[in-house]
């Protein structure tokens, strides 16, 4: 509500309308803005549960006179409502609400450890313009390394499939998944994802071909492993000899959920970050904290070079 210009109110509901918790600028004029939650909530639940009842994910903007209404959901348990007059950016009212609402189911679900804070690369995607991403069906590549058991099979599982498996295989060599993301009603990326086995030395030989013709690339780390950090270099110089250095990288710090077993800090992170021009993200394949996010990033940064 106070990193959305414009933003006047907040509600979360159940998918039956019950409200959860509401909260207003004081600004705003708490009695109206409380009475159009309440209408607003009235008017559109029977909407909502007919159009995307059967729907995990669903973002909707209505706008009613001088006011936006913005419904957002992320699972099965809640819908988030954000009301905001005519300035508000609807790629910002999108980006931040998908967040959200994220970070709601997790709590809801009782999750432990969430973090409330906004990463910088959601900052970033809200300050896409309106309008200005082409419309299409696009296809790139992308690739993701990082050491074995750092997680890279369960982030891809995450996204793809939104599931999470306990047990482990390592990725031998490289697994290609596909991916359909609708930034809006015009605009679909087709994502190759590329699961490059994380054995830096017995695989070297062969990963050359893995790496042609990348678009961009996640470096994944363990946060539970001092040690990963190190393998930054041997990752971003291999991106850099088979891609070249024309391709978005982000570094991601996995297994974040991990909280008492966390041996690599955010500060650390971003340090490494800021030193190669990286941005970062912290993620868990397990909750799917940040997991879209990630994804979500690399399909904007992709449509910026081809537009």
């Amino acid at each position: 509500m106070q990193s959305v210009e414009g933003v006047l109110a907040i509600t979360i509901c159940d998918r039956e309308g019950l409200v959860i918790t509401s909260e207003s600028k004081e600004d705003a004029g708490d009695e109206a803005v409380i009475g159009a939650i309440a209408a607003a909530v009235d008017s559109y639940i029977e909407r909502i549960k007919r159009e995307f009842s059967g729907e995990t994910t669903f973002f909707n903007i209505t706008t009613i006179g001088d006011k936006k209404f913005a419904y957002c959901s992320k699972g099965l348990q809640s819908i988030l409502l954000t009301i905001s007059d005519l300035t508000s950016s609807d790629t910002q009212l999108r980006v931040f609400s998908e967040h959200i609402a994220g970070k709601i189911e997790l709590l809801l679900e009782g999750n432990e450890n969430v973090s409330l804070e906004v990463p910088t690369i959601v900052k970033i995607l809200s300050t896409t313009k309106d309008g200005k991403i082409p419309k299409g069906n696009f296809s790139t590549k992308l690739i993701l390394v990082g050491n074995y058991k750092v997680g890279k099979t369960s982030l891809i599982m995450r996204f793809v499939e939104n599931l999470f498996q306990e047990s482990y295989h390592s990725t031998i060599g490289v697994e290609i998944s596909k991916k359909d993301m609708e930034l809006s009603e015009d605009t679909i990326i087709n994502f190759a994802i590329w699961d490059i086995g994380g054995q830096i030395t017995q695989m070297a030989p062969y990963r050359r071909r893995f790496y042609e013709g990348a678009q961009s690339a996640l470096i994944i780390i363990d946060r539970t492993r001092p040690d990963n950090l190190k393998s930054i270099d041997i990752w971003h110089n291999e991106i850099k000899k088979y891609v070249g250095t024309d391709v978005d990288i982000i570094l991601v710090g996995n297994k974040s959920d991990l909280i008492e077993n966390i041996g690599i800090s955010e500060d650390e992170i971003k340090d490494v970050a800021d030193e190669k021009s990286f941005h970062y993200i912290l993620t868990s394949a397990k909750t799917g904290e940040n997991v879209h996010d990630a994804f979500l990033y690399i399909a904007y940064k992709f449509l910026e070079s081809i537009s």
